[in-house]
């Protein structure tokens, strides 16, 4: 009898522990990506509706590629359900869905009805200062970055940050008194000496350009 309490006991703490752990199951917040650009996805960015302060890039180490699909962990965002998204693909386009309430559905499906265009009556603005990330995915060691207007017969000064840009890293450039909306050439050179050049790039304030072998010259 003693014995038979005794496995009674432990199956009921078991069945407790079971239904504790399927309900933190069933509220743990996330997102489904499921990338239909037909582009491979290289920075994702969230914020909760309407604030319009994007947090860092949720996937820095990692690319979702195109008709794949990624589960995003958002346990920090754990009381929110509504956000804006924010995707960068492998050409630096941008595609931003907004007001997505993941009570409803935690599927995120990204489609080139995303792209976010500016509009002709900001083409062209001018900061005195603003940034642009670009991102070495080329496989190789960078020694030297240049950004320079798309119709500058000259490539300007060396602007890598450091010595060097490790492959699957980014470098935050100081735009410093130069045009936004307009078009912009990018090159990398590499300690081989090859050279990546990305071209008619037009960049805004926080645009990432992720610069890949395929731009090899």
């Amino acid at each position: 009898m003693y014995l038979y309490g005794m496995l009674f006991r432990k199956s009921n703490i078991l069945v407790f522990s079971l239904m504790i752990f399927s309900l933190g199951q069933l509220f743990t917040q996330e997102a489904v990506i499921i990338n239909k650009t037909g582009f491979d996805i290289y920075n994702v960015y969230l914020s909760p509706a309407g604030q319009e302060e994007w947090s860092e890039d949720l996937q820095p180490f990692d690319v979702i590629l195109k008709d794949h699909h990624k589960i995003l962990d958002l346990s920090p965002y754990s009381d929110v359900f509504q956000f804006d998204f924010r995707f960068i693909d492998v050409d630096g386009d941008e595609y931003i869905k907004k007001n997505v309430d993941l009570s409803l559905h935690r599927k995120v499906v990204v489609t080139l009805d995303d792209l976010a265009y500016i509009m002709d009556t900001i083409k062209e603005s001018y900061l005195e200062d603003w940034y642009v990330s670009i991102r070495n995915n080329t496989g190789m060691t960078i020694t030297e970055l240049y950004i320079s207007p798309h119709d500058s017969n000259n490539w300007g000064t060396n602007r890598i940050s450091n010595d060097y840009m490790e492959n699957k890293t980014t470098d935050r450039i100081l735009m410093n008194n130069e045009s936004e909306y307009i078009d912009y050439d990018i090159r990398m050179d590499s300690g081989d000496g090859s050279v990546f050049i990305k071209e008619i790039v037009q960049l805004s304030n926080n645009a990432t350009v992720v610069i890949t072998y395929a731009d090899l010259e």
